[in-house]
């Protein structure tokens, strides 16, 4: 469940969005659900559905490695402006410092930042002992 947006801002070509999402299991369908609404008319199916793939891994990390609900919510943070770029925060730092094992195929999950790292043009994460920050750049077409 969405708790708020703070900042939500829409032109004819540019949309700066931040929602706070509720640290839930159902966060990252939340988060699609989002993604769609604001994106659907701005992008092809494609596009899309890398967006929102993307987007909900990624909530998904915040939710399972962030702080818990009682620390505060995941932010979404959304901008188009030519291209894609969002970021996904959370208040935990519960990723392991340095370079991110590979997953190995017997894990039952881990493929989220793979799968970031193949749809994005750009990624990266910043962590500090208080948040976790991942974003993602994506051109449109």
């Amino acid at each position: 469940m969405v708790c708020g947006v703070n900042i939500c801002l829409v032109t004819n070509s540019r949309v700066r969005a931040l929602y706070k999402i509720d640290p839930q299991p159902e966060a990252p369908a939340e988060a699609r659900r989002i993604i769609a609404e604001e994106l659907s008319s701005r992008l092809s199916a494609e596009v899309l559905d890398d967006i929102k793939l993307m987007v909900s891994e990624l909530v998904t990390n915040g939710v399972v490695h962030g702080a818990g609900p009682a620390d505060g919510p995941v932010i979404l943070d959304l901008c188009v402006n030519g291209d894609i770029c969002c970021r996904v925060l959370n208040q935990g730092s519960a990723f392991a410092a340095g370079p991110k094992p590979r997953p190995k195929a017997t894990w039952p999950g881990g493929w989220g930042l793979e799968l970031v790292e193949q749809l994005s043009d750009r990624w990266g994460m910043e962590r500090t002992s208080h948040r976790t920050e991942v974003w993602f750049e994506r051109r449109r077409a």
